[in-house]
């Protein structure tokens, strides 16, 4: 069974801006915590309106990823992750279509 760890590095290879997302987020979101805990109204609120902006990008770049992926296709031309038997069967619709 894969670990957490070879998980997520095999995640990160294929879509390495994820990662960084997530991490900017949660600096954002710890910055804007503790700026909150010492009292720094103004700058606790610039810093959770960054967290909303790093968010969005992150998934932005989710979303655009996995367009992406589900755009690709294997060398026999089947689409992506397309199960085998779809595939026989859109294969066999075609023919008789000709």
């Amino acid at each position: 069974m894969e670990g957490f760890l070879s998980k997520f590095m095999s995640k990160a290879e294929k879509d390495p801006l994820v990662p960084v997302g997530c991490t900017a987020t949660l600096a954002c979101l710890m910055a804007g915590l503790y700026t909150f805990h010492t009292g720094q109204a103004a700058l606790s609120q610039k810093m959770m309106r960054a967290r909303v902006v790093a968010q969005g990008a992150t998934v932005v770049v989710l979303a655009v990823g996995t367009l992406a992926a589900s755009r690709m296709k294997e060398p026999d031309g089947k689409p992506k992750g397309m199960h085998p038997i779809e595939w026989e069967a859109i294969q066999k619709a075609n023919a008789e279509k000709r």
